[in-house]
């Protein structure tokens, strides 16, 4: 994926590009662009919001049916995935000397999700813009547990400046 593995942003500064506070962080570090995309990480942590017992489709599960493991649910992963286009769109209005808007999601479209990201193991995000309408964006978001594709969708996003 050849995205750089020190961090732009992390721990309080990525407070400092989305509105969301703990305990509804699902963004950790901010990573920058890499061929079009631009890119996040998280580490999910059992026992917090949107993790659960899942069995099976785990990303360290290996295909092993029978064993069950704490892991981001799809709640958690969209979340993730919100979270990482309001942080690209916070450090790009900050770099250039403005200030963050408010997002909303509009819409969630093209959902798939075939491994869920496992407690205790990052994950990077990837955000590309694929078009804007005037304050309207539509981003798609592709969730990668190690080099594995796992998850991924559009989301519809409106900015109110």
């Amino acid at each position: 994926m050849g995205v750089s593995q020190k961090a732009i942003v992390s721990g309080e500064g990525i407070l400092k590009l989305i509105p969301q506070r703990a305990p509804f962080v699902f963004v950790e570090s901010y990573y920058g662009e890499v061929d079009g995309a631009y890119v996040t990480g998280f580490t999910p942590i059992a026992g917090t919001l949107f993790t659960e017992s899942v069995e099976g489709a785990c990303c360290d599960n290996r295909g092993e049916k029978e064993e069950r493991s704490i892991c981001l649910t799809e709640p958690g992963v969209i979340e993730n995935m919100a979270q990482s286009a309001a942080a690209v769109t916070g450090y790009q209005f900050v770099s250039r000397g403005e200030s963050i808007p408010v997002g909303f999601i509009g819409a969630v479209s093209k959902f798939e999700i075939t491994e869920f990201p496992i407690a205790g193991e990052e994950i990077r995000t990837h955000i590309r813009n694929l078009g804007e309408f005037g304050d309207i964006s539509l981003i798609e978001a592709v969730l990668f547990c190690g080099q594995r594709r796992a998850a991924s969708a559009e989301l519809k996003i409106f900015l109110q400046k």
